[in-house]
């Protein structure tokens, strides 16, 4: 039998009955000259229910309307319901015991008492309601919920915070250092590796040859990366001896590991703050620039500390040398800990994973692996029956083909791909209310339009309505006009479209560039 929770009101009533008394029926023949029935029991305190038979069918009367209580009889009341003459109707009450407590009205003594038990006792019931739903898959929650499933060998997801790449730089060449007399053996090896590693050019390499000292010159020998080479043909030092170089190189700037950058921001508490995974090295660059790519990760799991291109711009301590750090791309893989109905779903395929040979046991499997965003599982691609092709987003490759090997049916081949990139242009004007902050409201539409495209899963459309209801969404918007989004997918023209995009099967939509204009709302529109 279901656990039933008993409310307040309830509660109240059922200790007020037990307190002062007992209930008790009795049935009487109804005659119609007879206006009172006077019941055994006294005092009586409350009719529960008057039942009987009215117009040849069974009725239960009311203690107001048709009847009523004056002291210890029923009297029925004129103009009311009655039963049919002759006929027997029962009447259940409830009466005090002798000398018991009697008062139960409003403000009594008995009754605050009472009341301030029921609400301890209602608590109590709803303690007790919490700890019997815990135990169900379907109605437990949170913490009751993650204890109940790991019963199957199966944990929540937790939230994955946010990671990729940023670019540290500056516009032009570090400053140079001499390096004099580094000291090389000489051992018949054609190329011979400086100890920096930044080498601009070598001034001057002297040694013994033939058995003299010598000065060699710059046609003898030749300068790759931070290696000296000796040319064939020229002379070269004497074997066993040592050969010295003087040389200009760039000082090294480098990016430690842990070193922390951020987004702009007003107050502190609001800026999402990155550390580097790595360590770094500027290098020369395009356009006379130093630049080092790094890995970052947010400090703070979740989809809070997602970020559109270009938005980081802040280091909180300059690293020396660098004069600019930037992220070129969006950082928006950040992902909230596994909802309990997600992780539920995965708990009702658990049976189905351990028995295997099912695609909602694949996709059960393959959403435990670390990383994954989404999963696009086809059945018997072009009718060929035995095949199964699964297409992942995120995770570990060599982990998620190990799981693949692992849950698949014996006799099934599973084909695994991952999805094809379609790159999404947008372009807009937004008319806003006011002109009183148009660059804020700029980056916010540009932001809630970046975040709607990221969000979207393997085979996911890019809906126009979708995209104009994330701008009308930012505060400030009024309309939106001049909506375009553009289509790119790798060896394939640039596709337009003032419509919806379609993603196949095997694709998945990502933002890329996003362009956004404004004009202000006129009075007459």
């Amino acid at each position: 039998m279901p656990f039933r929770v008993k409310g307040y009101d309830q509660i109240t009533e059922d200790v007020l009955a037990r307190i002062t008394g007992v209930e008790a029926s009795e049935a009487f023949k109804y005659e119609g000259g007879r206006a009172a029935y006077r019941l055994t029991n006294a005092p009586v305190t409350k009719i529960i229910k008057i039942s009987g038979i009215s117009r040849r069918r069974e009725k239960e009367f009311s203690s107001t309307k048709d009847c009523r209580l004056s002291g210890n009889s029923v009297e029925w009341v004129a103009g009311g319901e009655s039963p049919d003459e002759g006929t027997t109707f029962t009447v259940t009450y409830r009466y005090a015991r002798p000398g018991g407590l009697t008062d139960t009205s409003t403000g009594s003594v008995l009754r605050t008492l009472v009341e301030g038990i029921s609400r301890e006792i209602e608590f109590l019931y709803e303690q007790l309601d919490a700890a019997y739903r815990a135990g169900f898959l379907e109605t437990a929650t949170g913490e009751a919920l993650d204890m109940t499933v790991s019963l199957l060998g199966i944990t929540r997801r937790p939230p994955r915070p946010s990671s990729g790449r940023v670019t540290f730089g500056r516009s032009s060449e570090p400053e140079k250092i001499e390096v004099a007399g580094e000291v090389h053996l000489y051992d018949g090896s054609e190329s011979y590796e400086m100890k920096n590693v930044l080498v601009k050019e070598i001034n001057k390499v002297e040694g013994i040859s033939g058995g003299q000292a010598t000065v060699f010159t710059p046609s003898e020998y030749g300068l790759s990366g931070r290696r000296l080479t000796w040319r064939s043909g020229g002379r070269k030092p004497d074997p066993r001896t040592v050969f010295k170089i003087d040389y200009t190189a760039f000082q090294q700037i480098r990016i430690p590991k842990n070193t922390k950058v951020s987004t702009v921001s007003t107050t502190p508490e609001d800026a999402k703050v990155f550390l580097t995974t790595e360590d770094g090295v500027l290098l020369p660059a395009e356009g006379g620039r130093w630049e080092c790519d790094v890995s970052v990760v947010c400090t703070v799991p979740g989809k809070k500390g997602n970020v559109p291109a270009g938005a980081i711009t802040i280091m909180p301590q300059p690293v020396v040398g660098v004069e600019y750090v930037i992220n070129k791309g969006d950082i928006s893989n950040g992902s909230e800990a596994e909802t309990d109905e997600e992780l539920r779903e995965r708990a009702r395929h658990a049976l189905e994973f351990a028995a295997k040979a099912t695609p909602s046991s694949l996709d059960s499997a393959l959403k435990s692996v670390k990383g994954v965003n989404s999963i696009l599982i086809d059945e018997m691609p072009g009718g060929v029956p035995g095949i199964v092709r699964v297409v992942v987003d995120g995770g570990d490759e060599s982990e998620i083909r190990r799981v693949i090997d692992e849950t698949r049916a014996a006799g099934i081949r599973v084909e695994f791909l991952r999805p094809k990139i379609v790159h999404i242009d947008v372009s807009m004007t937004v008319i806003i209310e006011a002109p009183s902050d148009p660059g804020r409201i700029l980056r916010d539409v540009e932001a809630s339009v970046r975040g709607y495209i990221a969000s979207l899963k393997i085979a996911e459309d890019v809906l126009y309505s979708k995209i104009i209801a994330s701008c009308l969404a930012v505060d400030g918007v009024w309309d939106v006009r001049e909506l375009k989004l553009a289509a790119y997918r790798t060896g394939e023209p640039l596709l337009s479209r003032g419509e919806n995009i379609r993603i196949e099967t095997d694709e998945r939509a990502i933002p890329r560039n996003v362009s956004v204009t404004f004009g202000v709302r006129e009075k007459y529109e």
